[in-house]
């Protein structure tokens, strides 16, 4: 607040109404001998016309002001722009990763090779076709197979596959030789990590390679950033020869074409059921299927997850120091649902994850790329482990009366998904207590419940109720959701089917 001969003015009053006032309020006392304030003034008019452009200006000065920081943009291009001079870019989805057990005819001449990039498709409950492809090149051989079992098969474990189609050869477009040229890829999403360029030029083709960012690439480097908008539309950033070298320029007769192979694909989609069956145009594959299931693919980063992230990973500065830094810059990496850092020492470091979705070991494939990502991270000399969660089983019983008029079937439908919820995935973390007081808050806020008794809730399947009412957990033990085997339930009351 500030004052004009005595009058006080509100400068957070911005809109048109309250700068129109508040400049007749400031003539009345200026200018006394002006008495006729009606709308056919000229005066009020010039004032109207003042407060209408007063009043966009400081709108706009407004939403200029809002984007200019994380936690108050609300528009996503903004925001995204803005996170990217922070140097972060929105994560894509994560893809799913199996491990596949393929079965081959006892009388198959061996041995047999899987090449990488052998489609493996799935067809999930819902009718969808999954697309997995091999990682690398698998040779089965007759001393990994297994013993002779039913229908005359060998079975050999694992050929490991990432969900995904990998587009190839895709036309970007022809190079002008100008600098930061930008071309956008055609199809998505677009899973990070995976685009690769060749420029065809009059010499020969060159493979250019992604970078994270151009500002630390040299003049020469063939290197290329891709930069994701707030819609996953994934768009290619070339260098000014200063900042990662110029794609050069061709002539009309001999033109220098850009050219991506690129993979699309992730998401949670790609978690397959244990169990699940897979096709390959391998004909020597007569079975393959996926014990474990997928584990690893995720959504990709959300508006809201990426304001809240980036400003750590900011104050982390790409370092792994600190235990909260380890577990920032694994929760960066593809395909993490939740890590733990536990030093043991101050060059020993054991980092606890586990795969998006699931309370499951992390893959080979996982493994490798967290040591990959944490090597120009760690301190020197620091020894990193990374580890997977030790899952704990939470078994819980209980008596439940039911309101009239509810189904017994319904009320244990419901009551047993509120109790899973309770630990599901995204609701726990490492070594988080879980609470009893909080099942109870959850259970007997259902409306089909009238009262219930808990008789079980304990970490063991013969345990009864914890004194406390707390189960504790390690700092690498990691709840597991709750399943049928783990949950008992008695319905009393309520309509009987």
């Amino acid at each position: 607040m500030s004052e004009v001969r005595g009058l006080p003015i509100d400068y957070t009053n911005l809109g048109y109404e309250a700068l129109r006032e508040s400049m007749l309020a400031i003539a009345r006392q200026t200018l006394p001998e002006w008495t006729d304030h009606s709308e056919n003034d000229l005066g009020v008019l010039l004032i109207e016309l003042f407060a209408y452009a007063a009043d966009v200006t400081l709108y706009y000065q407004s939403r200029i002001a809002a984007q200019l920081f994380p936690e108050t943009s609300d528009e996503p291009d903004a925001l995204v722009q803005l996170l990217r001079l922070l140097g972060y870019e929105l994560r894509s989805a994560p893809p799913a990763t199996v491990e596949l057990a393929v079965a081959v005819d006892a009388a198959q001449p061996l041995p047999v090779t899987v090449p990488a990039g052998t489609a493996f498709l799935a067809q999930s409950p819902t009718g969808e076709r999954q697309q997995f492809e091999a990682v690398r090149d698998t040779t089965i051989t007759g001393a990994g197979l297994g013993p002779v079992v039913a229908e005359n098969l060998r079975w050999f474990l694992p050929v490991t596959a990432v969900e995904g189609r990998t587009v190839t050869d895709e036309l970007l477009g022809v190079s002008d030789g100008a600098p930061n040229q930008l071309y956008p890829l055609g199809e998505g999403p677009v899973i990070g990590g995976s685009v690769t360029v060749t420029v065809a030029g009059p010499g020969g083709p060159t493979r250019w390679q992604e970078v994270r960012s151009l500002a630390t690439a040299g003049p020469a480097q063939r290197c290329f950033a891709t930069q994701r908008a707030a819609d996953g539309r994934v768009t290619l950033l070339f260098g000014d020869g200063v900042n990662g070298a110029v794609p050069p320029r061709g002539s009309a007769l001999d033109p220098v074409e850009l050219l991506a192979t690129y993979r699309v694909g992730g998401g949670p989609q790609g978690n397959v059921p244990p169990g699940t069956t897979f096709t390959s145009p391998v004909s020597a594959l007569r079975r393959i299927v996926a014990p474990a299931g997928g584990t690893g693919g995720a959504a990709a980063e959300s508006i809201t997850g990426a304001r809240d992230l980036a400003p750590r990973l900011y104050r982390a500065q790409d370092r792994a120091v600190t235990a909260d830094d380890h577990v920032e810059l694994a929760l960066r990496t593809p395909g993490v649902g939740k890590a733990r850092a536990v030093a043991l020492n101050w060059n020993d470091v054991l980092l606890y994850v586990a795969p998006s979705g699931r309370v499951e070991q992390p893959s080979e494939l996982l493994r490798r790329d967290l040591l990959a990502a944490f090597e120009q991270s760690r301190m020197a000399g620091t020894v990193l482990r990374v580890l997977g969660p030790e899952p704990v089983d939470v078994y819980f019983a209980a008596t439940v009366r039911a309101e009239p008029y509810f189904l017994q079937e319904d009320v244990r439908a419901a009551v047993t998904g509120a109790a899973a919820d309770l630990i599901a995935f995204d609701r726990v973390d490492f070594g988080e207590p879980i609470y009893l007081s909080r099942l109870y808050d959850a259970l007997q806020s259902l409306p089909q419940v009238a009262s219930l008794t808990v008789t079980q809730f304990s970490r063991s399947p013969d345990g009864g109720v914890d004194a406390d009412g707390v189960i504790e957990l390690e700092p690498f033990e990691l709840a597991r959701p709750g399943y049928a085997e783990t949950i008992r339930l008695v319905i009393t009351g309520g309509v009987p089917r």
